[in-house]
């Protein structure tokens, strides 16, 4: 029996997903673990009043990542022609305080896509180590766990999660929390013949999220 391929397999997730919240502007799922995922570029967005494409893969495996851990997760479903990360205030980030505030949240995961001729597999953006620095270690095994499946793992480079951004924002009003602004270049979760790829990133960051308590 020929096994399903993992790309085309989140993909139809996700197209599920974006079907059945389609009226809304954004999801919002409670988890069990101390993790906050949010995926606020899975549908397009309009910046400063250009639309811009939507970053599939990282709704794709957001998803997946927070069916198979419990995680908390916030998740775009509809442009109202803003940008969730890019606008000083939105419905989204305040969704994103509120739960934060409420409930157990110690790491907040804002997953995004990188271009495909971006030169990095995944790009961890910490401002200067600033949103991380409650957790160096936590910073210092994902980029391990990364770099054990052989996946070329830069730092800022080329998105830092600075204040304007959702981790950055989040970091700056809640200092107790470590977040950070985690790009994937969409040649991994995009393309179905990078399927094994998609796989070794996806148990990497699975495993991290399962090891925090």
């Amino acid at each position: 029996m020929k096994t399903k391929n993992f790309v085309e397999e989140i993909h139809k997730d996700r197209r599920k997903f974006i079907k059945e919240n389609k009226s809304k502007d954004h999801v919002v799922v409670k988890g069990e673990n101390c993790v906050f995922i949010s995926a606020p570029h899975g549908v397009k967005q309009t910046r400063l009043g250009k639309t811009k494409v939507a970053e599939i893969g990282s709704l794709a495996l957001a998803l997946r990542l927070q069916k198979d851990t419990n995680s908390y997760f916030i998740a775009k479903t509809k442009n109202n022609f803003d940008d969730a990360n890019f606008d000083e205030h939105s419905a989204y980030k305040y969704d994103v305080a509120k739960c934060i505030k409420e409930e157990g949240v110690k790491y907040f995961v804002d997953m995004h896509g990188l271009a495909a001729n971006r030169e990095c597999d995944v790009n961890l953006g910490v401002h200067f180590g600033i949103n991380t620095e409650v957790d160096e270690l936590a910073l210092n095994e994902l980029e391990d766990l990364l770099k054990n499946e052989d996946l070329v793992v830069w730092i800022d480079k080329p998105f830092m999660g600075t204040t304007r951004t959702l981790s950055g924002g989040a970091k700056k009003a809640f200092p107790h929390l470590w977040t950070i602004q985690l790009e994937i270049n969409c040649s991994i979760t995009n393309n179905p013949e990078n399927e094994e790829k998609c796989r070794r990133l996806y148990e990497a960051l699975k495993q991290w999220i399962k090891n925090r308590k």
